[in-house]
């Protein structure tokens, strides 16, 4: 566990003094900091070993690339972005870590540069990609990860009114992960407007999908994911844990009731508001279907690394109307906050991300 708090503390202790204590400063630190956060979450996830419980199927993927060559690649079923990524790196190295460098590569700089653009905050916004267990989802959820990343792109274009950018972004996309493809309906998030009624339609119809979603499951499932059996899937007959639903549904209600008070243009905000929601009803019908909740991973990055900059933002802002200098306590709340679900998690072992081992550690290093 003491990397990931070490490396937690590191997000607010440089991340404050270098990205401004609420509103983000300009200047070279900002940066700066995207940049050294950027290196840390590569390293880490780079040189980790047998840590995630989709470690090992990644590494049996890589090395089964020995014995495949670009021909046959293209005939494979699988995504094949990330796999003829893999086989020219296995041009040079056999060795299934050398996925790991790779994978990581694709996930943190990009991510970085995301927050570096469109973060209020990016300390916030880092501290807050560790504190919701993104950077655990990450080391898990590979192929699905990098698409996130990728369509978090594609959401900023939509909220910018450019839709053709946003359809090919998410069509990139799909060639690592094909449930991207799922979000070229949510173009639309930009133009719903959240409000009372809105609520009450989306919670009517969130309520309804969640009482039937035996059938709305076995119906998918004959078209798409026919691999997971209703009746024997493991992903499919056990759900995680309502708790995820819940940390996700916190933020959503936060991120609802502060909507007239963050900053930004109404599209985007919006579309941070809908992915906030898209989180939530993923997970919670997750905790009944496992397998659904992989579909959250896709509204992520935009949730956390933008919706909880505004949140504290915003409230930062208020505490300061009401007396100069209450605002620090908006702060702290959110370091603790934050900081206590990064623990909570990593004390559920969430992803299977402890104990933290490096590949230094492997018996054939010693």
């Amino acid at each position: 566990m003491a990397v990931y708090t070490i490396l937690f503390l590191i997000t607010a202790a440089a991340g404050i003094p270098m990205c401004g204590l609420s509103e983000k400063k300009d200047g070279r630190t900002l940066g700066i900091y995207c940049i050294v956060m950027a290196v840390l979450f590569t390293a880490v996830s780079s040189l980790r070993f047998g840590v995630g419980y989709d470690y090992n199927l990644y590494a049996g993927w890589f090395y089964g690339l020995n014995f495949t060559d670009f021909d046959e690649l293209r005939g494979d079923r699988r995504e094949i972005g990330i796999f003829l990524l893999l086989k020219l790196v296995n041009i040079f190295s056999a060795d299934y870590a050398a996925a790991f460098p790779l994978i990581s590569l694709l996930i943190y700089p990009p991510l970085m540069y995301y927050i570096f653009k469109n973060s209020d905050n990016p300390w916030i916004s880092t501290a807050a990609f560790m504190g919701m267990g993104l950077f655990f989802n990450s080391m898990n959820f590979m192929k699905q990860f990098i698409a996130a990343v990728i369509c978090a792109f594609a959401f900023q274009y939509a909220a910018k009114g450019s839709y053709s950018r946003f359809f090919l972004i998410v069509l990139a996309a799909s060639a690592f992960h094909r449930s991207a493809l799922f979000l070229l309906p949510c173009v639309l998030f930009v133009l719903i407007d959240w409000s009372f009624m809105t609520l009450g339609i989306t919670a009517a119809l969130s309520a309804a999908a969640y009482a039937f979603s035996e059938p709305l499951v076995r119906w998918v499932t004959q078209y798409v994911y026919s691999m997971y059996d209703p009746d024997s899937s493991r992903e499919m007959i056990n759900g995680i844990s309502i708790c995820y639903a819940v940390m996700f549904g916190v933020l959503f209600v936060a991120a609802f009731l502060l909507r007239n008070r963050m900053t930004g243009d109404k599209r985007s905000i919006n579309m941070i508001i809908w992915c906030c929601f898209g989180a939530f009803f993923f997970e919670l019908i997750g905790s009944r279907y496992a397998i659904v909740s992989r579909m959250a991973l896709l509204f992520f990055i935009p949730a956390v690394c933008l919706g909880i900059p505004k949140i504290f933002t915003a409230l930062y802002s208020l505490s300061e109307k009401k007396k100069k200098g209450r605002g620090i306590a908006v702060i702290a709340a959110a370091v603790i906050l934050l900081m206590g679900n990064c623990l909570f998690l990593m004390e559920r072992n969430y992803n299977g991300v402890i104990p933290y081992r490096t590949i230094f550690e492997r018996e054939d290093n010693a």
